[in-house]
């Protein structure tokens, strides 16, 4: 097999396949970490019975990002969230955060979730940045 010359005009990308390339990303490795959060919840004896809340979080590149992320779900879900900034003006960064009501949790509904998650935060120009809770 020959490989040719690197030529920028092959391997043109475009936005849409960028963003779209990001957030499958973020979903790959949201999913993986959901096997190995949830095998650490049975370890501290948590169950498919168990009722857990879970924390989350997003990362927004500006004000209006985390506004829409924010609307998104409090339209859509019954979470508590907010929106944090921190750091000196030029640096700011915004995230979403907030929790779920108590749940029953397995690994089938934890990755239903997450895929619901990243979309969300995709249709909002957000980052699905993860998840926790405490057993």
């Amino acid at each position: 097999m020959t490989v040719g010359a690197f030529s920028p005009s092959r391997l043109q990308i475009e936005p849409d396949d960028m963003e779209e390339t990001h957030y499958q990303s973020i979903l790959e490795k949201q999913l993986a970490m959901n096997r190995q959060t949830w095998a650490a919840l049975q370890d501290h004896g948590a169950t498919e019975q168990s009722e857990l809340r879970l924390d989350f979080s997003f990362n927004a590149p500006d004000r209006k990002a985390a506004d829409r992320l924010y609307a998104l779900l409090q339209e859509q879900t019954d979470y508590e969230v907010k929106i944090v900034s921190g750091g000196p003006f030029l640096l700011r960064k915004w995230r979403v955060e907030g929790t779920t009501r108590n749940t029953s949790i397995s690994p089938a509904i934890l990755d239903q979730w997450v895929t619901w998650m990243v979309t969300a935060g995709k249709e909002s120009g957000c980052d699905f940045d993860g998840w926790g809770t405490s057993v």
